[in-house]
Order: C-alpha cells, then structure tokens, then sequence
C-alpha cells in the first residue's frame, strides 16, 4: 500500500505542480523576449550612437568648412574696399586733374582770344 500511497501522493503532486510549472514555463518565454528585447533596443542605441557621431564629425566639417570660406569672403571684402579706397583717391585727384586742365584750357581760350582780337585791330590799322 505504501507503494500506491506514494504514486498517489506523486500524482497529486504533479497535479498541483502542474499549473506552477506551466506559469515557470511563460515566465521564462516571456523573460526570453525580455532579453531579446533589450537586446534588440541596445542594438538600436549603439546604431544611433553611431550615427549621431558621424552627424557631429560631418557637423564639425562643415562647420570647419564654413569658417574658412567665411575667412576668405572676409579677406576679399578687405581687399575690395582696400582697391575702392585706391580707386576713389585716384578719381580725386583725376578730378582735380580736370578741373586743373579746364582753368588752363579756359585761360589759353581768353590768351588766344585777347591775341586774335589784338590782330585784328593791328590788320585794320
């Protein structure tokens, strides 16, 4: 009988054992697609870790990049007004080359004015 007692007692362990077993069993899956999970997640966070350090070294180029144009478009600007400020002295003192030739032009009109009028009265003398 004892033999019967403990295929009974088995039985009715494993009966009410059963339903802890089957929840270990979910606990586990579902702790599998945890993990699996989380794994997937790190995968994705180290991805974008690593695109957002290719978009910070790209950033840093252009960045680089805009700097020394920026620095160029400067140091023509500086040559550009360098050459106004030339180029402007240069109308002035034209200008004041012209106004200087118009006063001759204007005195030699009256020298030869005042000439061709004295011949004149000398021819009708």
């Amino acid at each position: 009988m004892s033999h019967e007692l403990v295929e009974l007692l088995r039985s009715v362990l494993k009966e009410e054992l059963q339903p802890i077993h089957e929840r270990l069993d979910r606990l586990e899956a579902g702790q599998q697609r945890l993990e699996e999970r989380q794994q997937c997640l790190e995968e994705r966070q180290q991805r974008l870790e690593e695109r957002q350090q290719r978009l910070e070294e790209k950033l840093d180029h252009f960045i680089i990049e805009t700097r020394s144009h920026f620095k160029k478009i400067e140091d023509e600007l500086a040559e550009h007004r360098r050459m106004f400020e030339i180029l402007s002295h240069d109308w002035r003192n034209a200008n004041i080359a012209i106004e200087y030739l118009n006063h001759k032009i204007g005195q030699h009109d009256l020298e030869m004015y005042q000439l061709k009028k004295r011949l004149e009265l000398q021819e009708t003398k």
